[in-house]
């Protein structure tokens, strides 16, 4: 009984311990930045129908957790959509169209001025205090690369007054020109009420846009050379001139954390209460070249860069390299035999065919649709010499041609002489009345991969 008695406080003791144990550690587990699940929803579009409509298996689809998405090709090819039309917020994206309006307003060089209501305006802010002056290159960089709301409306009174000199109202003049400027890039579903995208304290109001229009807006925004190398600074330092007249370093956050990263050139942040984690970015690659991304409504910063990255390397991944030279079979001297197309002047030679290029291939989008290759042979009529032009070898996805390697002879044939036609329209007279044909058969040994089971890039 003693020995029982004498353990039983130890064991408390020990069972206490391994509690607050546990507790401690659960509550650093909590405050930990948490990811949220990512999901794959029936209704995901890719390349403007459903995938599951498609058959597109969810292996092959983006895992994302964002509430809307896009990712869209520079020539507007719509890859990938996910609730594109819906109206939302977009927090500081809306700066893209502010920079847009800026630049197509004034030149780089113009002074922009730092007015006590720019000062004053709170949250993500470039530290600009009144007075400060800068040329609007920089005030673009404080826009763009720290996302700036005091930047947003020391441009947006300052161009204000610019584009009409008479408004008593010019900061309104710029929100304005902001919408104008929208409608004619065909976003319908796009209101600006501020050149900065804060909806909360003040700002709220019937502000909002949709993935497809911020899609539209950046992919237009990215035609702007200037736009293109004032986003992509990743320079955290900048000078502006203070009201007494002295210049002043300023060391700013540069927002886009994957700059540089997996092809990434550029890209505008944003983020609210109500808008969430917000970002539109550009990526480009050897191999698919540039496409632009959106995604809208992340739970957290750390969500908002994995859903970014999974829209990316989804796209990359599934643009492969599709050889239009493949065969089983060669020729004598070693090259792809691509087919045997018959030689009209003979009634039984054909002539073995190659490809100028047997390592030909065009970059495509898997998930495209079906792929196919055509050829397109010219009539070989007499004499062939090797490495005359024969045809063509086209690569169509889904109906549309993406490209073609030529086809060439890979041997010498003569035509007939005089006495071989004589003996040619002979055997052309028995064929015809035994039935067969009057010249050989086309024979084709080309392959047609299947595009799914390529690798990527």
């Amino acid at each position: 009984m003693s020995h029982q008695v004498a353990r039983a406080p130890k064991a408390r003791h020990t069972f206490a311990a391994c509690l607050a144990s546990a507790l401690i550690a659960l509550a650093l587990l909590l405050a930990l930045p948490q990811t949220a699940e990512a999901t794959r929803l029936d209704t995901d579009m890719v390349l403007g129908q459903t995938a599951s409509a498609q058959g597109i298996s969810e292996v092959d689809m983006p895992d994302l957790e964002c509430h809307a998405a896009i990712v869209v090709g520079k020539d507007g090819t719509t890859y990938f959509e996910r609730n594109a039309d819906e109206e939302i917020k977009i927090a500081s994206i809306t700066k893209v169209m502010t920079a847009i309006v800026a630049l197509e307003h004034a030149k780089l060089a113009d002074t922009i001025t730092v007015d006590e209501a720019a000062a004053k305006v709170g949250q993500s802010s470039a530290d600009l205090k009144e007075g400060d002056t800068m040329p609007l290159s920089t005030a673009l960089k404080a826009l763009l690369v720290t996302s700036g709301n005091d930047a947003a409306m020391a441009i947006a009174t300052t161009i204000g007054k610019k584009i009409d000199p008479a408004s008593a109202n010019p900061y309104k003049t710029f929100v304005e020109a902001m919408n104008t400027k929208a409608a004619e890039l065909g976003m319908e579903h796009s209101l600006f009420e501020n050149p900065h995208g804060l909806d909360f304290d003040g700002w709220e109001g019937e502000l909002h846009s949709s993935a497809r229009d911020v899609a539209t807006m950046y992919a237009y925004a990215m035609q702007n050379e200037d736009f293109r190398r004032i986003d992509a600074d990743g320079d955290p330092m900048m000078v502006v001139k203070g009201a007494d007249g002295a210049e002043r370093s300023i060391k700013i956050l540069v927002r886009n954390e994957i700059l540089g990263q997996g092809g990434n050139i550029g890209g505008k942040t944003g983020g609210t209460y109500i808008a969430l984690q917000c970002f539109v970015g550009a990526f480009s690659q050897d191999a698919g070249g540039e496409i632009y991304t959106v995604t809208l409504g992340s739970d957290g910063s750390d969500q908002r860069w994995a859903d970014t990255r999974a829209l990316a390397n989804w796209y990359y991944g599934h643009t492969v390299d599709y050889p239009l030279v493949a065969s089983e079979r060669t020729t004598a001297d070693g090259r792809p035999l691509i087919a045997r197309v018959p030689n009209r002047a003979w009634s039984d030679k054909t002539v073995e065919v190659t490809a100028t290029d047997p390592d030909a291939a065009v970059s495509l989008f898997n998930l495209a649709g079906k792929v196919e290759l055509h050829p397109e042979y010219r009539a070989i009529d007499g004499g062939v010499r090797a490495g005359d032009t024969v045809g063509s070898l086209v690569v169509k996805q889904a109906g549309k041609e993406l490209g073609k390697v030529d086809l060439v002879s890979a041997e010498n044939q003569d035509g007939p002489d005089p006495l071989s036609y004589l003996l040619v329209l002979i055997d052309r007279a028995i064929r015809f009345f035994t039935g067969e044909p009057g010249q050989a058969s086309a024979e084709e040994f080309f392959e047609t991969p299947d595009a799914l089971a390529l690798s990527a890039h």
